[in-house]
C-alpha cells in the first residue's frame, strides 16, 4: 500500500480548468485510439470509462458505440466533460468513486480505465468491481504508468501509487476473474515535468483481458465450484 494518501478528488477539482492542456503531455490521441482498438468494439456496445476526467477517452469511444457511461468523483471535471461532450447524445456522466460503480452486474460490453488505477486506494478491488459490471465475453482495458521512482508526483499530482509492476496488474486481473490477459507497452510514454521544469518520461502499459463466457475447466476437466 502507498505510505501516503494525497487527496485526488481535491487535486482534480483544483486543476479541472487546466486538465485538457495538462493531459496532452501524459496521454495522447494515438495512445487512446490504440487502447480503444484493442477492445474490438461494435456499434451496439454499451461501455464505461472509469476516471473519465474531462472526457478525453469518451470522445474517442462515443462515435463507435451505442452508449457510454463516464465515471468520475470530481464534479468539476465532469462539468468540463459535459461541455467537451455536448455534441454526443449517447453519453451519461455519473459522479461516483471508481471503485463503487452504480452499474448492474454483467451490463457492459467493455470497460476502460485510463490513468485511473494509480489514483485508486485499492487497485485490485477497483479491477474486481470493473470486472463485475462486464457481460460474459466483455473486455477490460486498462492504461496506466509503469512503476517509477518519481516520488514528487505524490504531492504534485496526488498520485497514490508510483505506477505498477505489470506482473502485479496481471495478478489483480486474474484474481478478478479476467482471462486472456495481454499486457503491452502503449504507443508512447508519459511526459511529466518536475516543479523545476525537468522533463521526465515514464513508460505506459496497456492491459487487456476478457470476462469468461462460462466457468473455466481446470486441467483435470472438472468444473470449478
Amino acid at each position: 500500500m502507498p505510505n501516503h494518501e494525497p487527496n485526488s478528488k481535491k487535486y482534480f477539482a483544483e486543476v479541472a480548468g487546466q486538465w485538457d492542456e495538462m493531459r496532452a503531455g501524459y496521454f495522447t490521441e494515438e495512445m487512446r485510439n490504440d487502447a480503444i482498438a484493442r477492445a474490438g468494439l461494435s456499434a451496439s456496445d454499451v461501455v464505461a470509462d472509469i476516471g473519465t476526467g474531462t472526457g478525453f477517452v469518451i470522445h474517442g469511444l462515443a462515435p463507435l458505440v451505442s452508449r457510454v457511461f463516464g465515471i468520475d468523483e470530481a464534479p468539476e471535471m465532469l462539468e468540463i466533460a459535459r461541455r467537451n461532450l455536448a455534441g454526443f447524445r449517447n453519453v451519461e456522466l455519473i459522479e461516483t468513486p471508481g471503485h463503487r460503480l452504480p452499474l448492474p452486474e454483467g451490463s457492459l460490453d467493455a470497460i476502460f480505465a485510463n490513468m485511473y488505477l494509480h489514483h485508486a486506494p485499492d487497485p485490485a478491488m477497483a479491477l474486481t468491481e470493473m470486472a463485475r459490471t462486464l457481460k460474459p465475453g466483455g473486455r477490460l482495458v486498462v492504461t496506466d504508468v509503469d512503476e517509477h521512482d518519481q516520488a514528487w508526483m505524490r504531492e504534485a499530482m496526488a498520485d497514490l501509487w508510483l505506477g505498477f509492476k505489470q506482473n502485479d496488474v496481471r495478478s489483480w486481473l486474474e484474481a478478478a476473474g479476467i482471462i486472456d490477459i495481454n499486457i503491452d507497452c502503449a504507443k508512447g510514454s508519459c511526459c511529466a515535468r518536475t516543479e523545476s521544469g525537468q522533463s521526465v518520461h515514464i513508460g505506459i502499459f496497456v492491459a487487456v483481458g476478457t470476462k469468461p463466457r462460462s466457468k473455466q475447466l481446470p486441467p483435470d476437466g472438472e468444473m470449478r465450484s
